[in-house]
C-alpha cells in the first residue's frame, strides 16, 4: 500500500535536491513526472510559435538572439538536473501541474530528448550569428514547434522514441 501512496505523491523539488528525478519505490531508476514535462513542452511550444511569428512579422526585432540562449539554458539544466529548480520552463510546468496526479516515466529518454532540444537551440543561435537566411531559422523553429506540439498535445516525445529505438529501452512506454 505504501508504494501506491508514494506513486501518487508529487513534490516541487526532487529529493535529494538537484537529482534528475524522483526515487519512486518499486520503480527502479529515478523517474520524472510526464505531466509536468508535457506542460513544459506546451510552454516551449508557445515560445517557438511566438518566435516564428515575430521573425516573420518583425524580423528586425531579432527574437532568436534572446530566445536561443534561453532555450539552450533551459534544455541543458533540465538534462542535467531535471525540471526543478534550475530549468525555468520546468519550474513553471511543474508549478502548473502540482495538483495533477503525476505520471512517472524513466528519465533517460527525456534526458536524451532534452539534449537534442538544446542542440536545436544551438543550431538556431549559430544560424543567427552566422547571418543565415530567416528561411533556415524558420525551418528549425518549425521543427521545434512541431516536436513540442507532439509532446504537449499528443504525449508523443520524438526524442524518447528515438532513444527507445537507438538504445532499446525496455521500460520506455512510448505511445
Amino acid at each position: 500500500m505504501r508504494s501506491k501512496e508514494q506513486k501518487q505523491y508529487h513534490t516541487f523539488f526532487t529529493i535529494p535536491m538537484l537529482a534528475m528525478g524522483q526515487n519512486i519505490p518499486g520503480e527502479g531508476d529515478l523517474r520524472i513526472d510526464e505531466t509536468a514535462t508535457r506542460a513544459r513542452a506546451g510552454l516551449l511550444n508557445i515560445l517557438s510559435a511566438a518566435t516564428m511569428f515575430i521573425l516573420i512579422v518583425r524580423p528586425e526585432w531579432d527574437p532568436v538572439i534572446y530566445v536561443g540562449p534561453y532555450v539552450i539554458f533551459d534544455m541543458a539544466m533540465a538534462a542535467m538536473f531535471g525540471l526543478t529548480p534550475l530549468s525555468p520552463s520546468g519550474v513553471l510546468g511543474t508549478a502548473i501541474t502540482m495538483k495533477s496526479k503525476p505520471v512517472w516515466k524513466p528519465i533517460k529518454p527525456k534526458r536524451f530528448a532534452w539534449i537534442l532540444g538544446a542542440t536545436m537551440g544551438i543550431t538556431c543561435l549559430v544560424f543567427r550569428l552566422l547571418d543565415y537566411s530567416n528561411v533556415w531559422l524558420l525551418s528549425v523553429l518549425g521543427m521545434c514547434f512541431m516536436l513540442t506540439w507532439l509532446e504537449a498535445v499528443l504525449g508523443f516525445c520524438v526524442g524518447c522514441w528515438m532513444h527507445s529505438k537507438l538504445f532499446g529501452c525496455e521500460e520506455c512506454d512510448v505511445n
